[in-house]
């Protein structure tokens, strides 16, 4: 049974999602201050169209390039080996740094997150706490980085090709994450590992002519991953309420407050307004925050200010783009820079206005479309990673920029090796 041409899979699923929380946010059940809705909502129709324009064009002009003639980097099992052992070597440090213990203070951490499974408000409180000094050294954690933030896509693309060992650690490594993420009082790191693992299965879906079976199994599949990362979401937020009992008033935005008797109400079942007013506050919030940006003013970052990993990176070398970002000025609008949510429209919008985000997103889905016919049809590995990494960005634009931040150390090594020698083919000697 044919469903669709493979070319679309990942368009259909971005573009889609895209359009799925936008109608969130114009449904809402939550009376927005702000004159700019129209306005972003042409803002984002371009910018959705773009996507899909850039997207169609790469796809198109590379579809037909042969880049598996001794491609400079392929993943043998003696490098997956070494990725593995440099994994299990340094993931403390990374935890270290992060949780801001010793490195060897395994039994503080632990009990850290575990203060946060309890009670993810204090886990959250926590992962905001600024006075905490820090254990590691920025640049031993950079270092480590540049293979680290990469180790989970590795692992979901070749999770085939690993041994049993392997797997088993594998499975450990990825149970550690979530408990982190889980201890930290947050969503989006159990959420990205699931869209990794969507994102790393649709390149093997070269062949759509899928059986009933393969259709049950791939949908069903889909669906308990959906009610998973519901699941997880909801008992993070509603955890966070400490058993309170739900009050919408938590849903205000500034001077934007529930509409308590809003249509929506009507239709969602009364047993999950609460999960449905997280939803809504979880997808929304960010593009609220953006209309109240286009009445600011652009303050030039320099090109630093467009994720929160470019901005530390900046910090370093003592360059400080923070103050003149879109996301630090709203505090004047009552929106807390570290709290709130933020779309990541408004962090492109640091470095390139909001005038030049729909040409980055273009240049994104130009690079998405490239990126997936290698993967689908070179099977080329580096192109799978670029591939990953740049539909999770595109799939969470509705939120913070936070995961490009997550693989970025990695990622601006990835992407000019990946476009150097698979789109522009400079020849190493």
């Amino acid at each position: 049974m044919k469903i669709f041409k493979a070319k679309y899979i990942p368009l259909t699923i971005i573009i889609g999602f895209n359009f799925f929380t936008l109608f969130i946010f114009f449904t809402a059940p939550i009376l927005w201050k702000t004159n700019n809705m129209f306005l972003f909502f042409l803002f984002a129709l371009i910018c959705q169209g773009l996507i899909a324009l850039g997207y169609k064009i790469g796809y198109d002009k590379y579809s037909a390039r042969d880049v598996s003639k001794k491609p400079l980097f392929t993943l043998s099992n003696e490098r997956l080996n070494f990725i593995f052992i440099f994994y299990a070597a340094t993931f403390l440090i990374k935890y270290a740094y992060l949780l801001r213990y010793a490195i060897f203070d395994i039994r503080g951490m632990v009990s850290v997150l575990l203060i946060g499974l309890a009670a993810p408000t204090n886990g959250y409180a926590l992962t905001l706490d600024s006075t905490i000094p820090y254990t590691v050294s920025w640049t031993l954690y950079f270092i480590i980085s540049i293979i680290n933030n990469s180790f989970f896509i590795i692992g979901f693309i070749k999770w085939r090709d690993m041994n049993r060992a392997k797997k088993y650690a594998f499975l450990f490594f990825v149970f550690i994450e979530i408990f982190y993420w889980m201890g930290r009082g947050t969503n989006f790191g159990v959420i990205s590992i699931i869209t990794t693992l969507l994102f790393s299965m649709m390149y093997k879906l070269k062949s759509i002519k899928l059986s009933f079976r393969q259709i049950v199994l791939y949908g069903s599949l889909t669906i308990v991953l959906l009610i998973g990362s519901i699941a997880v979401f909801s008992f993070n937020m509603n955890s966070r309420r400490g058993g309170a009992e739900l009050s919408y008033d938590q849903f205000d935005f500034g001077k934007s407050y529930v509409d308590e008797n809003s249509a929506a109400f009507a239709v969602v079942p009364v047993a999950l307004h609460d999960t449905y007013m997280y939803v809504v506050s979880y997808l929304s919030q960010g593009y609220y925050h953006t209309c109240l940006a286009f009445d600011l003013s652009f303050q030039s970052t320099y090109f630093l200010g467009g994720n929160p990993a470019l901005i530390a990176l900046a910090s370093i070398a003592h360059i400080d783009v923070w103050e003149n970002t879109y996301v630090y000025r709203l505090k004047d609008k009552g929106v807390d820079p570290l709290v709130n949510w933020h779309s990541a429209y408004t962090w492109y919008a640091n470095d390139v206005s909001f005038f030049g985000v729909p040409v980055v997103l273009f240049i994104i889905g130009y690079l998405l479309g490239i990126s997936w016919t290698f993967s689908l049809n070179q099977n080329d590995f580096l192109s799978k990673i670029v591939f990953i990494v740049l539909g999770n960005m595109l799939l969470y634009l509705f939120a913070n920029n936070t995961y490009l931040s997550s693989v970025f150390y990695s990622f601006v090594f990835i992407c000019p090796l990946w476009y150097l020698t698979r789109v522009n083919r400079i020849k190493f000697s």
